[in-house]
């Protein structure tokens, strides 16, 4: 019987410990895990798992045996307990517990491209209580804030355009310890990824390194681009397409009304050589009526290549010069959009994911305390950094530029100074005695329940109250809300 490490997963050797996470983000559409856990696990079980590559039990058994020196009966009895298990297990070793996801091991043979050899987990000691990856395991650079269209609804920071002005020899250099560091994700983003003069050479690198990147657009692609797109091997590309009827977009994104058309063949030529693609749709007040979607459903319904449609509603800005108020989607117009396409998901293809924002809010406002602590963690400075195009490296994409949360910066450090430095450590380590008296945390009795390791939402907070006010409380605190009652 032939054995395989799941494909979906990701083992991150981590200075005494290992780390299984998703192995990408944004593509797994086939089979339905969660994108932002990740479990630890003792070194030695990431050993064992570092051998299933697809060949037969007995060999993989005996390889071990070979290298490592672990009983048999131990080793039949650890892949009994993991081989297509569909919940989360727990196993003991040597006095700790590690915790392994749902299919980790899995029958067949599937390509690994990212698998690690059993000997980038030797350690000296073992480090299963430390949260906070030593290393960063998700990284990405930003090239430009420059695009093709000017959205109506953009949440980045553009009231500066500013272009890629870190030389390419040292992205090359970050790209090189980035791979030597085991970091699982290497994205680039804009502005508009192919505005940058040196798009494909980059692209070119992160493969060379085994990064693939998840590319997004909003721009009509030429043939000579996406014929270098498919000579590059890249994996996918999300086409972001929020109305296919011209006046409405020349209104939402300030495009000329021939957009459409062009863009509906960057989608036909990206299908004729066979790139996958994912559709992403906002929806705001200028291109979020039925007729919009009908128009983008009656496009892509039949498009071979489309492996995801993902609908969004137009999120609030800390920098948008427009009032939120008049950008936002009224409840009854999304819930409108989420019953259509209740009523023709079953006849594509392809998943098409909606929000239902009545649901949300609902849960928003009557959040329980035992909730609001066993909400998700934010990646940012936990596992994850954000590189601009200056430079400068910032712990949260929309966080952009502010001070606060700049940790460092790529042209004078590298990857492990920055996220080793005190700027990035005391950030994550927020004392509560450095919370202003004016802030509910500073006397909350809480402050560590809440903060420790999962972190608030900086980037909500300061959209609600602004850059100055980054002390008060996540915006889903319980404690705020039944003050403000």
């Amino acid at each position: 019987m032939k054995i395989s490490f799941n494909p979906l997963y990701y083992i991150k050797p981590d200075k005494g410990r290992a780390i299984i996470m998703a192995a990408q983000l944004g593509r797994n559409t086939e089979l339905h895990i969660n994108e932002t856990f990740e479990t630890i696990i003792h070194p030695l079980h990431a050993m064992i798992l570092s051998f299933f590559n697809g060949r037969e039990l007995e060999d993989v058994i005996h390889d071990i045996q070979i290298n490592i020196g672990i009983d048999e009966s131990l080793l039949k009895h650890f892949v009994r307990d993991l081989l297509n298990c569909n919940t989360y297990l727990r196993v003991r070793c040597n006095g700790s517990f590690s915790v392994f996801p749902p299919n980790t091991l899995i029958t067949g043979a599937y390509n690994r491209e990212k698998m690690l050899s059993w000997r980038n987990y030797i350690y000296e000691t073992v480090d299963l209580g430390m949260r906070r990856h030593y290393t960063p395991s998700s990284i990405t650079l930003m090239v430009n804030n420059i695009c093709y269209t000017q959205c109506h609804y953009c949440y980045a920071d553009k009231r500066q355009k500013v272009s890629c002005t870190i030389p390419f020899e040292r992205i090359k250099e970050i790209i090189q310890e980035a791979s030597s560091l085991h970091v699982r994700t290497f994205d680039v983003i804009g502005g508009e990824f192919f505005l940058y003069d040196k798009w494909y050479e980059l692209l070119k690198v992160l493969h060379a390194n085994n990064f693939h990147p998840y590319l997004s657009t909003k721009l009509p692609l030429h043939e000579t681009t996406v014929t270098k797109l498919k000579n590059a091997g890249i994996q996918d590309i999300q086409v972001s397409l929020d109305s296919l009827i011209g006046g409405h977009l020349a209104t939402s994104l300030f495009v000329d009304e021939s957009y459409a058309s062009k863009i509906q063949k960057t989608i036909l030529l990206l299908d004729k050589y066979k790139i996958p693609i994912y559709i992403h749709t906002v929806l705001s007040q200028r291109t979020g009526s039925i007729e919009d979607i009908k128009s983008i459903y009656n496009f892509i319904k039949d498009i071979p290549s489309i492996k995801e449609w993902k609908i969004d509603k137009a999120g609030k800005s800390m920098y948008a010069n427009t009032p939120y108020e008049d950008i936002e989607i009224p409840d009854e117009g999304v819930e409108n959009i989420a019953m259509f396409i209740d009523s023709i998901k079953d006849d594509v293809a392809f998943p098409i994911r909606a929000p239902r924002p009545k649901v949300a809010n609902q849960l928003a406002e009557n959040m329980k305390a035992e909730d609001f602590f066993t909400r998700g963690l934010c990646s940012g400075n936990y596992s994850s950094m954000f590189i601009l195009p200056d430079g400068k490296v910032t712990m949260c994409e929309e966080l952009y530029w502010i001070p606060k949360f700049i940790i460092g910066n790529i042209k004078e450090q590298s990857l492990t100074e920055i996220w080793n430095s005190q700027k990035a450590l005391s950030l994550f380590n927020t004392k509560q005695e450095d919370i202003p008296a004016s802030s509910l945390c500073h006397s909350c009795s809480d402050f560590l329940k809440c903060r420790s390791v999962k972190q608030v939402c900086y980037k909500e907070i300061i959209k609600q109250y602004g850059q100055d006010k980054w002390y008060l409380p996540d915006v889903n605190c319980p404690y705020t809300n039944m003050k403000s009652k």
